[in-house]
């Protein structure tokens, strides 16, 4: 397809279907920077739908029609990982589903990692930037360390 400037670049879609799958949480930054029609782009959290046990980021993505967002979902689409890991389902008229669960690579609610970690929230807070930050609601969030603790 050739690109005109309000199309995505092939450059941008490969980086979409090449995205380090550890680097999940960023990816999701990045397509809701580049998504048209940002009400089609609808983020809520939920515990998973099997166990009921982890938090999970409900992602539907919406094409409203515009073949932009539907090269978007094709990069998802040809990112294996991406897709076989959260994919949840597609409805006709151009509708996705992703159930995303960070634990996969990763994230812990904080106090469950606290627990593992033998610490306290005063360390982790003290030394942030050793630490990668999902924010759920104001008083929830998943970490992980980013390297060496």
């Amino acid at each position: 397809m050739a690109y005109n400037s309000e199309y995505h670049t092939e450059k941008q879609l490969k980086e979409i279907q090449n995205w380090n799958i550890k680097e999940a949480h960023n990816l999701i930054d990045r397509l809701r920077d580049i998504w048209e029609y940002k009400n089609y782009f609808i983020e809520s959290w939920g515990l998973d739908h099997i166990h009921k046990e982890r938090p999970v980021l409900m992602l539907e993505l919406h094409t409203g029609g515009w073949s932009g967002n539907e090269d978007i979902i094709e990069a998802l689409q040809k990112h294996k990982l991406f897709w076989m890991m959260w994919w949840w389902k597609t409805e006709r008229g151009g509708h996705y589903y992703f159930e995303i669960d960070f634990s996969a690579i990763g994230f812990k609610p904080v106090e469950q990692f606290l627990k593992e970690q033998k610490t306290y929230k005063q360390y982790i807070y003290k030394f942030k930037n050793k630490y990668d930050w999902i924010k759920i609601s104001q008083n929830k969030r998943l970490i992980r360390a980013v390297g060496k603790v």
